[in-house]
């Protein structure tokens, strides 16, 4: 169970994943020591996956975010949920309810590589539909949100 040091540290750390264990000890208000036993504990029991950054995917030439929604042939979407996981576009691929089976979420270069991922993507004998919606603005996309309000 994740008690409030573990929570604000989670928060600290997904702010900046760079930070040092005595600045976070000194955010926190507990020891160096507790600090680095408490990230050992969350990285032992899954809750801290890995260390990473957020980039700015169009100032890394991905302007064009994609929301595709896809319709899998029965029984096959963990197949095909699999080969997709291999696709370099995509930063996030969901077995969802509802009319769709899977929503994949990818960042391209440009329309024309949109363009062909789908055309790859219907190709696919699995693949019985596809609806793709382009991102015209992001109002929010905070990967860390959940943990804020608990933080409060």
């Amino acid at each position: 169970m994740l008690d409030e040091v573990d929570l604000k540290l989670l928060q600290l750390l997904a702010s900046n994943s760079r930070a040092s264990l005595r600045e976070l000890s000194r955010d926190l208000g507990v020891a160096v020591s507790t600090v680095h036993t408490r990230i050992q504990k969350l990285i032992r029991e899954g809750v801290v996956r890995r260390f990473t950054i957020q980039p700015d995917y169009e100032r890394l030439g991905y302007p064009i975010t994609a929301v595709i929604l896809v319709v899998v042939e029965g029984g096959r979407i963990e197949e095909v949920a699999e080969r997709l996981r291999e696709e370099p576009n995509l930063i996030a691929v969901y077995d969802v309810t509802g009319d769709y089976d899977l929503v994949l979420i990818g960042k391209f270069r440009s329309m024309s590589e949109l363009n062909a991922f789908i055309k790859r993507l219907n190709r696919m004998p699995a693949i019985r539909r596809t609806v793709t919606s382009v991102v015209l603005k992001v109002f929010k996309e905070d990967p860390v949100a959940p943990l804020n309000p608990s933080l409060s």
